[in-house]
């Protein structure tokens, strides 16, 4: 399968988008395509075909059918689909045996023509079998390889790490495995280091926060979430990336006294909140516990021309804490007059703060390499350059 899907541009695309498929007794197999039987009913069967190999190459095909392990494909008014063919038992090996033979002919200009390429015979006989059940069930999907190598990737990441294996760096990006990770305040940073790392192979993913999607929230968090607004922050954005994640856990609270315990079960927490006392209360009880946490945090007001502010990040331990709490780099007051809520804040500086925040994170477990022993570092975004706080030797 290998050499077929290296030397067919076809079968590697087919495979990349996440059929399952195989080349087994001297035919190319799809799994799992989903079809109609007479009832309606939602079925999935496998299509085989044998090959016209020039080497490793695949010729066009000498003929028109095909086999099929399954019943009968339908439409949706439950009359068979004019495939040709009938009950046919051909086995291809062993342990893969048809029910079914197919005989679909093409037409052009009034007369049968025979397929120009493999690729149009499998393209072909897709589109004609699953159509009626995408129809029909718009959830179904004929991408069955992608549940399949996902399952086989041992990790809550919904989709098979393709990216990875792609580059040779499963290695690296196996590191998040069994680790368990927190957010703490979903709003603009918060929602896109969600989006950052909830594609990663992370066993856990806790989201705190408890309030609810305004108007103007949908405008600092990634994408679009459907129906979002009157939810949850927490609720819709688990709904949203559980899509990615299977390990996501949404808790509609704020990080108090009363709950802080709760974190105590993480290897790594975000600290995304706009509170300075309970910035100060969270961080310092994480690193008194020796959790590792990035505190993030950014300020947007209006200059002479535009608006100018900073992005920062501190972290990741107690040393972090002591040589920057109280300062501009960890604040740890509340601005006079509620000033924070009159501040801009605007998505790309949120998902700037996100991504040095994630990329600190990743420094902390050894994905990234880190070359500085900086305890926190702050963007100007007028000038776009970087000013890192180093400890006092």
């Amino acid at each position: 399968m290998p050499e077929l899907a290296s030397r067919n541009p076809f079968i590697r695309d087919l495979d990349d988008l996440g059929y399952h498929v195989d080349f087994i007794g001297a035919h190319f197999v799809i799994y799992g395509l989903p079809y109609l039987d007479g009832a309606g009913a939602l079925n999935h069967g496998d299509w085989a075909s044998p090959l016209d190999l020039n080497g490793a190459i695949i010729d066009p095909p000498s003929n028109h059918q095909a086999w099929w392990r399954g019943t009968r494909p339908c439409d949706q008014q439950g009359r068979e689909l004019r495939l040709g063919g009938g009950v046919h038992a051909v086995t291809v090996t062993p342990e893969f045996v048809t029910d079914q033979s197919f005989s679909f002919k093409l037409m052009e200009n009034g007369q049968m023509r025979a397929y120009r390429s493999f690729e149009e015979k499998v393209q072909t006989y897709l589109d004609v079998i699953t159509a009626p059940a995408l129809a029909a069930y718009p959830d179904a999907t004929p991408l069955r390889g992608i549940e399949i190598k996902s399952a086989a990737q041992e990790s809550p990441l919904r989709f098979p790490d393709t990216m990875s294996s792609r580059y040779h760096m499963n290695d690296i990006s196996f590191i998040l495995k069994g680790k368990k990770v927190a957010i703490i305040g979903l709003g603009g940073t918060g929602s896109y280091i969600l989006d950052f790392i909830s594609r990663t192979h992370l066993e856990r993913i806790t989201i705190f926060d408890n309030d609810k999607v305004h108007v103007h929230t949908i405008f600092r968090m990634p994408g679009f979430i459907p129906r979002a607004i009157g939810q949850h922050k927490v609720e819709a954005l688990a709904r949203q990336y559980a899509n990615w994640h299977g390990g996501l856990e949404p808790v509609s609270e704020r990080v108090t006294a009363e709950n802080i315990e709760r974190l105590g079960e993480f290897d790594f927490v975000f600290v995304s909140v706009d509170d300075g006392p309970a910035r100060q209360h969270i961080i310092d009880w994480l690193s008194t516990r020796g959790i590792p946490y990035v505190d993030c945090g950014m300020g947007l007001s209006r200059s002479a021309v535009g608006l100018s502010g900073f992005v920062r990040i501190t972290g990741t331990d107690r040393k972090a804490f002591d040589s920057n709490v109280g300062t501009a780099r960890l604040p740890i007051g509340n601005a006079e007059n509620d000033e924070y809520r009159r501040q801009a804040q605007i998505t790309e500086l949120n998902a700037l703060n996100a991504a040095m925040a994630v990329i600190r994170f990743k420094q902390h477990f050894g994905l990234l390499d880190r070359l500085d022993e900086a305890t926190s570092y702050i963007v100007d975004t007028a000038t776009l350059e970087m000013d890192s706080e180093r400890p006092v030797a």
